[in-house]
């Protein structure tokens, strides 16, 4: 039996830092999201075996007190959760783990690790990365120091070793368990588009089709759940009377031979209301009805520019009148939609910014990201700044929020995107029409303090901003 030790560490100022193996941030508004990558590998654990869970930025603990927490566990390997973010106060903590468990194998996992400088780097204190949750023996790392280092599958744990990147884009299928979602229920985790406040994440498919190389989740080829698994899931969260789903796949639908038929199924025998990311290449008029049937009720798709041109330079494929076209149908189904938009791209000037911003309030949508450029680890963006001479640890703690600063571009200052992004989300939120067609869509009290709570918080952070960081990509 081998009982691991699953441990997030505290967030600076109690910030709400999501730690996911393609990207880490700070939430935009109230919302907490469930550790995806966690949740994939207790789905790795044998029957026998036992999970301790310990998330310091959910739970709010203070140093002091993850630290005793920490003191008080045993265990026979300890899993670490890392963020690009938050990267000097997380490696405080891994250094503090080590130390209070010196005959423990350590395993790290997160964004920052995409880059190479950094994967080297941590080896030297701890006995690799994991970087595809979903193909872990946990047995075997468990005794990796008994046998000499051996390779593991889902880790990266030696020098120079060969690791998922973009050209590396073949689709796996994932065999295996499903999480213990017992472990993640706690209030402190939040989904802001959710009707109910308790909820559970699902992922069908790991990693993205896609190449977009200003997206941390090119890096990581897609994995592809069996539907058997899948629905055994499904029966286990009911059991645990959870009727709330966030459908966590970076574009779900995208392999239909398997989609369709757990839609299908989804609709027939179960009630679940949920929201997924997805992509308009996808969403036909038919798979939107048929998503519609099965429970989803808010898509969540990445418009990211309005120029299509400039899109193609980071080799997003977007076509706006198609984009257009599955708005229009998702509204025909009472569905809906938030879109995310990025802010800040190479080359883009302040009027093309301020036309993404206007194309956002034209649209028929219910909730609007907005987002800064961040130098994401193994993305193009950090690539060209590293190429520029820096450190891929001169590039963190940035976000997408931007409350730490912004990198900027050739023709606006990290502040200005800032000001930008910040004015735009006032801008929406605050629109009498919008607030309308949001009362008019909420379904119940729970779900109405669920949608006010993140309106507020969502407003409330454009004005929170901590200064001084910002900087130009090309200083």
């Amino acid at each position: 039996m081998i009982r691991a030790l699953l441990l997030i560490p505290p967030s600076p100022e109690h910030r709400h830092i999501a730690r996911f193996s393609f990207q880490s941030y700070e939430s935009k508004g109230n919302y907490h999201l469930q550790p995806k990558e966690f949740m994939a590998i207790t789905g790795c654990l044998g029957e026998r075996d036992e999970a301790v869970f310990v998330d310091g930025t959910c739970d709010k603990l203070d140093e002091a007190e993850f630290l005793r927490r920490v003191d008080g566990l045993s265990g026979d390997i300890i899993i670490f959760s890392m963020s690009n973010t938050v990267w000097k106060s997380d490696h405080h903590y891994l250094k503090e783990v080590v130390r209070r468990h010196p005959d423990t194998p350590v395993f790290v996992q997160g964004d920052i690790f995409l880059d190479k400088e950094a994967r080297e780097f941590i080896l030297s204190e701890c006995d690799g990365v994991v970087f595809y949750p979903y193909m872990l023996d946990i047995e075997k790392m468990a005794g990796v120091r008994q046998s000499g280092g051996a390779e593991l599958p889902g880790v990266y744990n030696s020098s120079g070793q060969l690791f998922f990147g973009k050209n590396e884009n073949r689709l796996h299928h994932i065999a295996g368990g499903y999480p213990r979602h017992e472990l993640f229920l706690s209030s402190g985790y939040r989904f802001p588009f959710a009707k109910h406040k308790k909820f559970a994440t699902v992922v069908t498919t790991y990693g993205c089709p896609f190449v977009c190389s200003y997206c941390g989740s090119a890096n990581l080829p897609p994995g592809v759940r069996s539907n058997d698994s899948i629905l055994a899931e499904l029966r286990h969260i009911e059991s645990l009377n959870i009727k709330e789903l966030w459908i966590y796949d970076s574009t779900f639908g995208f392999y239909k031979k398997e989609s369709v038929p757990l839609l299908e199924e989804m609709a027939a025998k179960h009630d679940f209301s949920w929201s997924t990311f997805t992509n308009h290449q996808i969403c036909t008029p038919d798979f939107l009805e048929l998503m519609k049937a099965a429970g989803c009720h808010t898509i969540i798709l990445g418009i990211d520019s309005a120029s299509e041109s400039n899109l193609k330079r980071f080799r997003r494929n977007s076509t706006m009148s198609k984009l257009e076209k599955a708005i229009v149908k998702a509204n025909d189904l009472k569905m809906n939609i938030c879109a995310d938009f990025i802010l800040g791209l190479e080359n883009e000037t302040r009027h093309d910014l301020e036309k993404t911003i206007s194309y956002a309030m034209q649209l028929p949508i219910d909730y609007a990201s907005f987002n800064v450029i961040v130098p994401t680890p193994g993305t193009s963006v950090s690539e060209k700044l590293k190429q520029d001479g820096a450190s891929i640890f001169d590039l963190v703690n940035f976000d997408s929020l931007g409350r730490e600063g912004n990198i900027g571009n050739k023709h606006l200052s990290g502040d200005e995107i800032i000001a930008l992004r910040n004015k735009a989300v006032r801008k929406f939120y605050l629109r009498p029409k919008h607030l309308l067609r949001r009362l008019q869509k909420t379904t119940s009290i729970e779900h109405f303090q669920i949608q006010m709570e993140e309106m507020f918080a969502i407003v409330g952070k454009t004005n929170r901003r901590k200064g001084g960081a910002a900087r130009r990509a090309d200083a």
